[in-house]
């Protein structure tokens, strides 16, 4: 089993689990990291450890953004404690949240992270109309 973290700028970790649990129900082993305003790199890191060190269990973290600060804090911490297997993963979104809380208990957070990684680009659809060959009258 994994534990999971959602980590992004404003609110959104927040919000993204509240909306995933409209659709999946309860989620309680998810926990949530806010990256405020006031909040600068070091503080964001410190709200992560703190997470982090409630638990044992390897760790997914999803961010919302490659590159921003969210990610980049959570890949800081997964450099300096390798031994917690912490697994970080950018762009979150409420299919990628959905798809880790069908998964998460049963594996390990490397192997979320691979599974979501391959599964990542079907999540993302476009619709297209499709043109009859015959007019309409």
């Amino acid at each position: 089993m994994s534990s999971v973290v959602l980590v992004a700028h404003g609110k959104l970790a927040n919000e993204m689990k509240n909306s995933a649990e409209m659709i999946f129900g309860e989620l309680s082993d998810f926990q949530t990291v806010e990256f405020l305003k006031e909040d600068g790199f070091d503080s964001l890191k410190e709200k992560l450890q703190q997470v982090l060190n409630q638990t044992d269990e390897s760790v997914i973290i999803l961010a919302d953004l490659f590159g921003g600060t969210p990610f980049n804090a959570s890949c800081g911490l997964a450099m300096e404690y390798p031994k917690k297997k912490i697994e970080v993963i950018s762009g979150m979104s409420l299919p990628l949240v959905l798809e880790t809380a069908t998964v998460y208990t049963d594996r390990e957070a490397k192997a979320v992270a691979d599974y979501l990684q391959e599964i990542a680009s079907d999540t993302v659809r476009t619709f297209v109309i499709e043109e009859d060959d015959e007019e309409e009258l």
